[in-house]
C-alpha cells in the first residue's frame, strides 16, 4: 500500500530504487500494463464497458478485465478481433530504439 500523502506512482519509483527483485517483477509486467493501458484507453474512447467490449469481441468480460489488470499479454489474435469489433485495424511494428538516432525509424503494418 501507498503510504498517506503519497502517489502509487511516487510509491513504485521508491521501491524500484531500493528493491532489485521488484524491479524484475516491474520490468517482468512492462508489457503488459502497456497493452492494459492501450486497451483502457481504446474501451473509453469507444465509450464502451468490459461487458459491451467483451460482447463486440465475441468473449467475456473477464477476459477483458484480465487483459486491463497489466498482468496478462493478449495474443496477437485477440488484439486483432478489439480492432474489428470497433471497426478499426490493428497496427504493429518495429521502432530502432538507439539513442544515437535522431530520428525515430519505424516500419509499422496494418493486420
Amino acid at each position: 500500500m501507498s503510504p498517506v500523502g503519497a502517489s502509487v506512482a511516487d510509491d513504485i519509483r521508491r521501491h524500484e530504487k531500493a528493491d532489485a527483485e521488484f524491479r524484475k517483477v516491474r520490468a517482468r509486467f512492462a508489457r503488459a500494463e502497456a497493452v492494459a493501458r492501450l486497451l483502457i484507453q481504446f474501451r473509453t474512447k469507444h465509450n464502451l464497458t468490459q461487458e459491451q467490449l467483451a460482447q463486440l469481441m465475441g468473449t467475456s468480460a473477464p477476459a477483458i478485465s484480465r487483459i486491463e489488470s497489466g498482468t496478462h499479454v493478449p495474443s496477437l489474435t485477440t488484439l486483432s478481433r478489439l480492432a474489428e469489433a470497433a471497426g478499426e485495424r490493428l497496427v504493429i511494428g518495429f521502432e530502432r530504439t538507439e539513442a544515437s538516432s535522431r530520428k525515430a525509424e519505424r516500419t509499422m503494418v496494418a493486420v
